[in-house]
Parts: C-alpha cells; sequence; structure tokens
C-alpha cells in the first residue's frame, strides 16, 4: 500500500502506537488522570442503583484473592466481568463524561479490569487512557459535523468509536505493535454492537447502561486478546464504501493532519448534570434567564429550541416511565430546572416517582414546548424564550453549557464532583487516599495499590 493511501483506521493506530508518556503532552496526561478519576466517581455513585445489583448477580462471583475489582464493593471478577460491571455502574447515572461522546467510561472500564489483571505500570495505564481516549475521539469527530438523524439511521454513534478506543488502550497494555493494534481495532469495531438509538432514547429497560461502558470495553480489550493471538480484522471498514463514516454520517472522513497538534483531551466535556448530554444547554439556558430575571412568569409557555436530531430522541410526549427514562427526558430535566434545581442530580431519576408527585414539576412539564431548529447543529446549542412575570417575552440562547470546552468545569470541579459521589460508597479517607494515588499514578511500580482502594472489605461500612 503506498504510504499516502492508508486507510482512516491504520492512521489512528499509528497515531496510537506514537501516544508514549514521552509525547503525550503534560496538560493531556493530566486530563487523562482526571477521567480516571471522574468516572470512578460515576462508578461508585452506581452502586447506589437497583440495577447495580442486578447486574451484578449476572457476573460469576471468583475468590476474593483473584480476579479484578469491582468497585464500591467487596466483590471480585473475572476481567471481563469487572469490565462488564464497572462499565454498567459508570454509566447508569449519565454521570459520565462526553469527550469523544462518551469515551471514558469504555477505557476506563477496560483500561482498570486489565491493567490490574496484568499488574501493569502507572506509566503504562495512563499511556493506555490517553490511547483510548484520543482514538474514540477522532473516529467520533469524523462523523459528528455531519451525522444523520436517529431517524434515518436509528444507531448511536459512540458505541463503535468507544469500542475501537477501548481495543486500543488494550493494545496499549498487551504491548502490541503497530500491525497487531491495527488489527485489534478493526475487530473490535466489527464485533461492536451497533448501540441502537430506541434503547438509547426510547424504552431502554435497565439494559441501556451497556452500551456506552460495559458492551464498548468488553469487545474492544477481547479484540485485542484476538490481535495478540494473530487474527485480524477488516481494514476499512471505518472508511469503505460500506463501513461506519457512511452509515453514521453524509460526509464522514478522518482528518490525520488536523490531529497532529490537537488533542480531544485538551477541550475536556465533563458532565455537571446527572442526565443525557443533550439535555444540559437547555437546563443551563433556563437557570441562567431565572438567574436574570429572578422570576419566570408562573403559567407562561416555555418555548425550547434545539437542533432537530436532538429533539429528534430527548423531546417525550408522556412523563418519563423510568429512572432511566428521566436522565433522557428534556421536558422532565428542564421542569426540574424551572422549579429550582440548579444541577440535575442522581436523586432526580432515582427518585422518580417522588419527583413527579410533585405539582410543580408536573405543572413546569405541561408548560414546555420542545421545537426543532435547523439552525442549531450541536447539541450545546439551544434558545430558550419565555415571559417574566410581568408578560414580557424574554429569550437566551446558549452554546456552551457547563462543562463544554467552552465553559470548563475546573480541576476542583473535578475533584467535589468525585468527593460528592465517592465519599457515601467509600469514606471521606479512602476517596481522598484515591485522588492523591491518582494524581500520583505514574510513579507507580502497579496499579493494584491504587484499585484496592476502591474495594470496601466485606462486612464493613467505610462511610
Amino acid at each position: 500500500m503506498p504510504p499516502n493511501s492508508f486507510a482512516a483506521l491504520k492512521l489512528l493506530a499509528r497515531q496510537a502506537r506514537d501516544m508514549t508518556i514521552e509525547t503525550i503532552p503534560a496538560e493531556v496526561a493530566h486530563q487523562a488522570r482526571l477521567c480516571l478519576l471522574d468516572s470512578v466517581g460515576c462508578m461508585l455513585a452506581g452502586t447506589r442503583t437497583q440495577e447495580a445489583e442486578l447486574v451484578m448477580e449476572c457476573e460469576p462471583a471468583l475468590a476474593a484473592e483473584a480476579g479484578a475489582t469491582i468497585v464500591g464493593t467487596p466483590h471480585r471478577r473475572d476481567w471481563r466481568g469487572a469490565v462488564r460491571v464497572n462499565g454498567y455502574l459508570g454509566d447508569v447515572l449519565e454521570l459520565n463524561d462526553l469527550i469523544g461522546g462518551h469515551a471514558s467510561i469504555g477505557v476506563v472500564s477496560a483500561t482498570m479490569a486489565l491493567a490490574e489483571t496484568l499488574g501493569s505500570p502507572g506509566v503504562r495505564t495512563v499511556e493506555a487512557l490517553v490511547r483510548g481516549i484520543e482514538v474514540t475521539a477522532r473516529v467520533y469527530d469524523s462523523v459528528y459535523p455531519s451525522l444523520k438523524r436517529y431517524t434515518d439511521m436509528a444507531l448511536v454513534p459512540v458505541g463503535i468509536p468507544s469500542t475501537i478506543g477501548a481495543a486500543a488502550a488494550a493494545a496499549c497494555l498487551l504491548e502490541l505493535d503497530e500491525d497487531k493494534t491495527h488489527h485489534a481495532m478493526a475487530i473490535a469495531a466489527a464485533l461492536a454492537g451497533w448501540c441502537p438509538a430506541e434503547v438509547i432514547f426510547g424504552d431502554g429497560g435497565t439494559v441501556k447502561p451497556m452500551l456506552f461502558g460495559a458492551q464498548p470495553a468488553d469487545t474492544g480489550v477481547t479484540a485485542a486478546w484476538y490481535a495478540r493471538a494473530g487474527m485480524t480484522g477488516p481494514p476499512a471498514i471505518l472508511d469503505g464504501k460500506t463501513g461506519y463514516f457512511a452509515t453514521a454520517s453524509l460526509e464522514g472522513k478522518f482528518d490525520a493532519e488536523a490531529w497532529q497538534a490537537r488533542w480531544a483531551l485538551a477541550e475536556p466535556r465533563r458532565k455537571l448534570h446527572a442526565c443525557c448530554g443533550y439535555l444540559h444547554a437547555p437546563v443551563d439556558a433556563v437557570r441562567q434567564l431565572i438567574g436574570r430575571l429572578g422570576k419566570l412568569q408562573s403559567d407562561g409557555a416555555i418555548e425550547v429550541r434545539v437542533a432537530p436530531y436532538v429533539a429528534d430522541v430527548v423531546a417525550k410526549d408522556r412523563p418519563p416511565q423510568s429512572s432511566n427514562d428521566a436522565r433522557f427526558h428534556l421536558q422532565f430535566c428542564v421542569a426540574l430546572a424551572v422549579c429550582g434545581a440548579d444541577v440535575i442530580l442522581p436523586e432526580h431519576s432515582i427518585e422518580l416517582e417522588r419527583q413527579l408527585q410533585r405539582e410543580d414539576v408536573r405543572a413546569a412539564m405541561g408548560r414546555i414546548r420542545v421545537r426543532p431548529d435547523a439552525t442549531l447543529n450541536h447539541y450545546h446549542h439551544c434558545a430558550v424564550e419565555t415571559t417574566d412575570e410581568n408578560g414580557q417575552n424574554v429569550s437566551l440562547a446558549l452554546t456552551s453549557p457547563r462543562g463544554s470546552p467552552k465553559t470548563p468545569l475546573t480541576d476542583e470541579d473535578v475533584l467535589t464532583k468525585f468527593k460528592v459521589l465517592a465519599e457515601p460508597v467509600i469514606g471521606v479517607e479512602r476517596a481522598r487516599q484515591f485522588a492523591q494515588a491518582c494524581e500520583a499514578i505514574d510513579r507507580m511500580s502497579d496499579t493494584h495499590a491504587l484499585f484496592a482502594l476502591l474495594q470496601i472489605p466485606a462486612g464493613k461500612d467505610c462511610r
């Protein structure tokens, strides 16, 4: 193959292999450590849900001295079980970050379980995190600007990129060469689930969180093991005429040169709200309007304009039917903001029945009208129009909700979020120790001690 005609996946494998601790900018490595911290916090919070009990029952337990850690519990599983359970826990509350779609939850879940199983050093673990998140983001970025509407393609575009990224992270930990890294990523894409939009945005039941973290991580690591054994994958699965780019977008293309001096981790998208990222801009716009005016008219209509592909899937014509449904319900989450919630919390969906009994929330939901606006093309863009207490029309357009690259969460914000999520599960002291150890991971000869901080001794309450 001529040097200038490599397929997208081959170029991505080459870029991934070039990401070493010597070439990764210090700020990018720092953001990768924050991704680990933030994702673990989301996993720990996920242990408080009913779904956590269900998914753990589905994975056979191993002896205490074997396998990998299930965070926030006394349990251990083999690497595949740990990947699936931790990935599920980290996504169930919709608090995991939005870098590259949902890159971190799959990559972190895969990296943690495999690094602990292999006894990988901290430096290699950081490299794996960077490679996995960057690869995921670069695949996702190739389709996002020209993404097809969900009603046309019926899949959510984050599943396949996350699977490829998890394979890149696993290939790093398994020390695969460039050729085998390429095949690991190709096999991962070939085996990836199609991440159906109906499950994510419709009545997905309790299985939905498997699709963003657990399944991509499991498939990606499995693909890396396959490549290590000599199996090969389809090299044009991204940019072939029937590949992923053609499936998910109108003009999908990987621009390798654009990433020569750019890092997705240098432009982090992290979540403040425990709900779908498509809802963050409308929630923040409403809160900004209320902050500016002091009070909205109590019975005035509230028009929320969002991109058409956003309206297709999160504007609902019925109240939320389950906790998971509530996290993807625009009218419900905006109604919470109208009624005083500055941040959408896990409790808002976990305690859905109580929230739906609130008269103010029900009334606010009835006032909200969602309009698709073709001039908006990103989920961070929205406009809200309503009336103030004097009956005057007021509006606000927003392009950068809290947590977006233009309005990022600070390091202190991420640490505070971690403490809020982690301390009720593992206690104040373990949470403090993990945060400190996470920042110093590069100096660890292996990561067993790091992940041991996330395991609760049997019969002991760490709070």
